[in-house]
C-alpha cells in the first residue's frame, strides 16, 4: 500500500477498549505512512432498544443508520467540515459498532473491529480480531494477546521519569473488583493481603500497589487497613485519589501480580514482557459463551502467565519468575495479516 492512509479509531469511552485499537494503529504506521484520528462515541441507548436496531433496522448487511441517529443517541462527535475522509475505520467494544458500521458504509471503506464481535454478523466487518475460540467466520482472525499500547519499551521509560521512585526491589499488585464472573468474598481479599504479606517477607521484596475504578471505595479502606504499610512502596487507590502511575509501576515491577477480573489489566501486563501471575478469587462463574476462561487458558499455555487461587499466592512457581518469557508481538503480527487482507 502506498501513499498516505487516513485512519479513524471510533472510541466508546472504555480506556481498554480504545487502547486496543491505538495499538493496531500504532503497528499499522510503522508499515505504511498513518494519519490516526480519534473519534468519541457515547451511545445513550438501552440493551432493548440496541437489539431491535441490530435486528430490524440494520439486519444482517448492516444498513447503516440515518445521521440524527449518530447525533443524538449514539453520541457521534462529529468530524469537521474540513477533516479528511477516512481509508480505513478502526473501533474495539460493542457500543462502538453501530457508529463505526455506519461511518464504514457512508465512506465506502473497511470496517476493522478488535474484541468479540457477537452479537453482531460477520458481514458488517472486514476483518474481525478476535480472543474468542467461538467466533470461526472467514473473516474472525484469532488472536493470542489482545492488542494494547503498552509496549515495554512504553513501561520502561514511564518508570525513568519517575523521579520518587521508591528504592529496592519491586513488584506490583493490580487491583480489580467484583464483576459478573467474577465474586470476590472477603475471606478472598483477606487471603490477598495476608499472602502478600507473606511473599514480602520471603522474597525480600514491596509492593506497588494500584487499585481500578472496580474496585470501589468501600473495599479500597478495607484494603488499606490489611496491608502492612511497610511493605507498600507505593500505593494508588483510584477510587479515592486517582492517578496515572501505572505504566510507571508496571515498569519499575520486576513481577507483576493482577486480578483475574479485568482482561484489559491482564492484557497490558502480559504486553511488558514481565512475569505475569493471575490471581482468582474462590467463586467464579463464567457464562457459556464467555472468551474469558479459554483466552486466559491460551495466556498460561503460551507460557505468558501463570494462576494462583488468592489463598495460595505463596505456591507461586519461582523458575516462572526468573526464566526468560516468550516474547509474542501481537500487534506486528496482526498489522501484517491486515495489509495482507486490504491489499
Amino acid at each position: 500500500m502506498n501513499g498516505k492512509r487516513i485512519l479513524w479509531i471510533i472510541s466508546e469511552g472504555s480506556p481498554g477498549h480504545v487502547s486496543q485499537s491505538i495499538g493496531l494503529a500504532a503497528a499499522l504506521a510503522e508499515k505504511w505512512p498513518v494519519e490516526i484520528r480519534q473519534f468519541e462515541c457515547r451511545p445513550k441507548i438501552s440493551g432493548f432498544v440496541r437489539h431491535l436496531i441490530r435486528l430490524f433496522w440494520m439486519g444482517k448487511s448492516g444498513r447503516p443508520l440515518p445521521d440524527w441517529m449518530l447525533d443524538g443517541p449514539l453520541g457521534l462527535e462529529r468530524a469537521k467540515a474540513d477533516e479528511p475522509t477516512p481509508d480505513l475505520i478502526v473501533s474495539s467494544g460493542g457500543r462502538s459498532v453501530f457508529a463505526a458500521r455506519t461511518l464504514a458504509v457512508k465512506y465506502g471503506v473497511p470496517f476493522v473491529f478488535l474484541g468479540e464481535r457477537k452479537p453482531y454478523p460477520a458481514e458488517w466487518f472486514h476483518t474481525v480480531f478476535t480472543p474468542s475460540s467461538l467466533e470461526t467466520a472467514a473473516n474472525d482472525l484469532r488472536m493470542d494477546v489482545i492488542p494494547t499500547k503498552i509496549t515495554p519499551e512504553i513501561v520502561k521509560q514511564a518508570a525513568a521519569d519517575w523521579s520518587n521512585q521508591p528504592t529496592g526491589m519491586l513488584w506490583a499488585m493490580l487491583i480489580g473488583g467484583k464483576s459478573r464472573s467474577h465474586d470476590f468474598q472477603d475471606a478472598d481479599w483477606e487471603n490477598l493481603t495476608k499472602g502478600m504479606a507473606q511473599l514480602a517477607g520471603r522474597e525480600g521484596i514491596r509492593w506497588l500497589v494500584t487499585s481500578s475504578r472496580r474496585t470501589g471505595k468501600e473495599l479500597e479502606a478495607r484494603l488499606r487497613n490489611l496491608l502492612p504499610p511497610e511493605i507498600v512502596a507505593d500505593a494508588v487507590w483510584w477510587c479515592h485519589q486517582p492517578e496515572k502511575k501505572l505504566a510507571a509501576y508496571l515498569g519499575a515491577a520486576e513481577v507483576i501480580w493482577v486480578t483475574q477480573d479485568s482482561i484489559s489489566m491482564v492484557t497490558e501486563a502480559v504486553a511488558t514482557d514481565k512475569p505475569v501471575v493471575v490471581i482468582q478469587p474462590e467463586t467464579t462463574n463464567f457464562p457459556a459463551n464467555s472468551f474469558m476462561p479459554g483466552y486466559l487458558a491460551n495466556l498460561e499455555s503460551l507460557g505468558l502467565i501463570v494462576r494462583l487461587p488468592m489463598a495460595r499466592l505463596t505456591d507461586v512457581n519461582r523458575d516462572f519468575l526468573k526464566n526468560p518469557r516468550p516474547v509474542i508481538k501481537v500487534t506486528e503480527v496482526m498489522a501484517e495479516q491486515l495489509c495482507q487482507r486490504l491489499s
